[in-house]
């Protein structure tokens, strides 16, 4: 047997396996079987071709991050891709040969609505419906569909794109929140907030925006913020600022409104540009600065009204306890004139003596009134000794008692802040005793090294009071501790229970108050 049919028998068997590489090579004898090996030969390099570009378009058709569907002419699922296996949990055998329905939901009727629409137009786009995975959660998902056809342009099926919209669902909710956040806080903020266009014509406006410029809701978008500006000049120099600077922070502006009302007011904006550099518009805020005004001047009026009453004590002080004390003494210094020789020695010196303790308690008064002023403790020795110096003074004069907790460590400050602090324990204690008519009062003082922050509690046992209705009907008082504190970023809270007493609770980080 001719040794060549044995070699096309093994080719044969190896083409039957899938393994293409391998050929004959043709003798030189050019007959009928050296034909028959070219003719074998070309039909490995074909299938091998056949091959390779079905091995081709699967990888293509599995790497595809969408889900693939082929349906055959009824809307039976044909092949899926590893897309539709990884994001349904579904493997290829569960769904062959089952309705496309299925993973839509038995009742949607998926298949009969895509066999309508392509009835009228042959490719079908953005059609959002839901497929239902394995284990039943819902998958948002947009459909292409096409028909499919084969190499005699015979109608054999469909084609079904599915992309994944979970993620863009929940960047779309995402979004609408964030949304909704934003115009809550725009539309629920104190200060007018606005957007304009390129010419400064209002956008939008919040609700605050409207009150203050007393625009009309109809009227809105005829509107330009630049005409609400009164001053000429303090307009032309914003619009230059922001014009130049794209961005203007806190310039203070006259506005007048609707009604012809001029407000003082501090004005922050900035240029809306798009991605080519144009500009499309500004939006800012408006903050009303008649109320923080206001407040300043009370704040003015308040300082100088308690250096005022600060004066008249001392001067009543030094009048009622020091000047008569030093006319005692006058009246007693002009008597021992008068009568040196006339009266007896014992007399004599019964009036030296008068006169020596009318010295002493001037001394002793002249003392206290300094200490009311400003501790000499306080400037030598810190917050903790002048204190402690305060509290002895009072207990001497008074039936209360302190508990001081004052730690060891409790850092030296700034002589400023010092001097705040002790005034705020000052006026407590007074407080205390004038008003609440406390018997103790407790006084702790700590501090946290690691957070730089120091605290204060004051405690009395006194009859306490409202103190919502203290703030209510203008509690000075309450608010300059208050202003006192936050004006070195500190927090203080004060409590009062009716019956029970009162409590500061402050504190302070204190690290950028030490003395440098």
């Amino acid at each position: 047997m001719d040794s060549r049919l044995e070699e096309i028998n093994n080719l044969l068997i190896r083409y039957s396996l899938g393994d293409f590489d391998y050929s004959i090579q043709p003798s030189d004898k050019y007959d009928e079987i050296d034909a028959f090996i070219t003719n074998i030969n070309m039909l490995g390099e074909e299938l091998k071709t056949s091959v390779i570009s079905r091995d081709y378009f699967n990888n293509i058709f599995h790497s595809v991050s969408d889900m693939l569907l082929v349906l055959d002419n009824k809307g039976d699922i044909t092949s899926i891709n590893k897309a539709v296996t990884d994001k349904l949990r579904y493997s290829e055998n569960q769904l062959r040969e089952t309705s496309i329905n299925f993973i839509a939901g038995d009742e949607s009727k998926l298949f009969e609505y895509i066999r309508s629409m392509l009835s009228k137009n042959s490719f079908l786009n953005n059609l959002e419906v839901v497929f239902h995975s394995l284990e039943l959660t819902p998958i948002p998902v947009s459909l292409s569909c096409s028909y499919l056809y084969n190499q005699h342009q015979v109608r054999i099926g469909y084609l079904i794109i599915a992309r994944d919209l979970s993620k863009i669902k929940e960047y779309e909710n995402s979004s609408k929140e964030t949304e909704k956040k934003f115009r809550k806080v725009f539309e629920d903020s104190s200060d007018c907030f606005f957007i304009t266009d390129a010419e400064g014509k209002f956008i939008d406006l919040n609700r605050a925006g409207f009150d203050l410029l007393k625009c009309s809701d109809n009227a809105i978008n005829k509107d330009c913020f630049f005409d609400f500006v009164y001053d000429g000049n303090e307009r032309e120099s914003f619009i230059k600022q922001i014009n130049d600077k794209a961005v203007v922070p806190d310039c203070k502006l006259k506005i007048r409104d609707k009604e012809n009302n001029i407000i003082d007011c501090l004005v922050s904006a900035n240029k809306i540009i798009n991605e080519f550099g144009e500009t499309k518009g500004f939006q800012g805020t408006i903050k009303n600065m008649t109320k923080q005004k206001e407040i300043e001047n009370l704040f003015v009026r308040t300082i100088v009204d308690t250096q005022e009453k600060e004066r008249k004590r001392i001067v009543k002080d030094l009048h009622d306890s020091l000047g008569q004390q030093l006319s005692a003494i006058k009246f007693f210094l002009g008597t021992l004139k008068s009568i040196k020789g006339k009266v007896s020695p014992e007399k004599y010196d019964e009036l030296l003596t008068k006169s020596d303790n009318a010295l002493n308690e001037v001394i002793a008064e002249l003392s206290n009134i300094c200490f009311n002023i400003m501790p000499g403790t306080l400037q030598k020795f810190g917050l903790s000794h002048a204190i402690h110096e305060l509290c002895n003074k009072i207990r001497l004069s008074n039936t209360i008692d302190f508990i001081t907790d004052m730690a060891p460590d409790f850092p030296v400050l700034d002589k400023n802040l010092e001097v705040t602090l002790f005034r705020i324990v000052q006026e407590f204690i007074n407080n205390s005793i004038k008003h609440g008519f406390a018997k103790k009062v407790s006084i702790k003082m700590v501090s946290d090294p690691a957070e730089g922050k120091l605290f204060i509690v004051l405690k009395d046992t006194g009859k306490g009071f409202d103190v919502r209705k203290s703030e209510e009907f203008g509690g000075m008082g309450l608010k300059n501790v208050k202003s006192r504190i936050e004006s070195y970023a500190g927090i203080v809270k004060i409590s009062s229970i009716i019956g029970t007493g009162t409590m500061y609770e402050i504190m302070i980080p204190y690290k950028a108050y030490l003395p440098k």
